[in-house]
């Protein structure tokens, strides 16, 4: 972590900032290594300045906490939880350019950080370490990379327990038990699990709806190990399949692959986006495409980049991101296919294994 937080620390100065106060748990664990228990509450506070970093964190963890201290990390610990805010004012006296984390702060936070703070210069900075975080290291990498291989082995085993009666709900709760049989660390969110004409809302809320012959059947879910997610979106037609729904089929994987194909170093993001919506428009179906192609993943589910036609970024070694181009139509349902890749020697690698043909059941 000490390297990270080496590599950090050059960040605030460019922005002539001689202070900066990390508040988002992913940040800090990125940074530190340090984890709480409840990711909505501020458990620690990082405060990096130019010399060193300082985690601040409450009593409750102490013991962890100072299991990180290191040369470039001092640990302070609040006797309570609100000493938290005293201690940063005592670590950023000297200090005259303050910057915080615009997208995560609350108001109530930075009124209160006013207050403390009075006479220094607050900054609100967009994405400081999430900037850092868009390019994986190899063990990153490699986490992820075994977080979807249990989410498709989990896809390979809830195929044998589908029939027909059975609601969503109640495949979601089996699918969940396989996933953490298979050794993941929980879920990276909840698993949607939409049946017949609810695979057409691209983010259908799992419910009780029964599983009929001749559904399609839409799954998105995603194992966490060592903190890092996954996310896998599959589509299964149950009995009979109408030549539209193979058509249909056949294009997403189509787009999927001529996406992949076209990701490589160098390459602007909305390239890759457009070359989807492309073949879909000449198929006259780019009005059934109903979002971006990917997103950025790692310690959270949705990072940067956004693989959108509007994202000015452009691919770089290292990252890792979704691609997942998907039809939705009201009268039937959709068609959505999802797997993840990395840049590696200036091309697409999938992680994993890649959707394969067509899965249809005959039950």
């Amino acid at each position: 972590m000490d390297l990270r937080l080496k590599k950090f620390k050059q960040a605030p100065k460019a922005k002539k900032l001689d202070g900066f106060i990390v508040t988002n748990h992913f940040n800090i664990y990125y940074l530190t290594g340090f984890r709480g228990i409840l990711p909505t509450e501020r458990e620690a506070i990082l405060v990096t300045m130019p010399k060193y970093s300082t985690l601040i964190t409450a009593r409750l963890y102490q013991t962890e906490a100072k299991k990180l201290a290191s040369s470039q990390l001092k640990i302070k610990i609040a006797g309570e939880r609100n000493e938290i805010n005293h201690l940063i004012k005592e670590l950023l006296v000297e200090v005259k350019n303050v910057g915080f984390e615009e997208h995560d702060l609350k108001f109530s936070e930075f009124k209160e950080f006013k207050r403390l703070l009075k006479g220094k210069k607050l900054v609100a900075v967009k994405h400081l370490v999430e900037d850092l975080r868009i390019i994986k290291e190899q063990d990153e990498i490699n986490n992820i990379q075994n977080a979807q291989i249990i989410s498709q082995k989990a896809f390979d085993q809830i195929l044998k327990t589908l029939n027909p009666g059975q609601t969503e709900a109640e495949i979601a709760d089996t699918l969940i038990k396989i996933i953490k049989n298979l050794g993941a660390d929980g879920l990276a969110f909840e698993p949607i699990v939409a049946s017949g004409k609810n695979s057409a809302k691209p983010h259908h809320i799992t419910g009780n709806r029964r599983l009929a012959i001749n559904d399609t059947l839409l799954f998105d879910f995603g194992a966490k190990l060592n903190n890092y997610c996954s996310d896998l979106s599959r589509t299964v037609f149950i009995g009979r399949t109408s030549d539209e729904q193979r058509n249909i089929y056949h294009h997403v994987r189509t787009a999927q692959n001529m996406a992949i194909a076209k990701i490589g170093v160098g390459v602007k993001v909305k390239h890759a986006h457009n070359s989807v919506n492309k073949h879909f428009k000449k198929q006259n179906l780019e009005q059934y495409f109903l979002h971006s192609l990917g997103h950025g993943i790692g310690l959270e589910t949705h990072e940067k980049p956004s693989i959108s036609r509007k994202s000015k970024d452009t691919l770089a070694e290292g990252m890792v991101f979704s691609v997942e181009p998907g039809l939705y139509f009201p009268a039937w349902g959709g068609v959505r296919i999802e797997d993840l890749v990395t840049i590696k020697n200036g091309r697409a690698k999938i992680l994993g294994k890649s959707a394969g043909f067509i899965r249809i059941l005959q039950k």
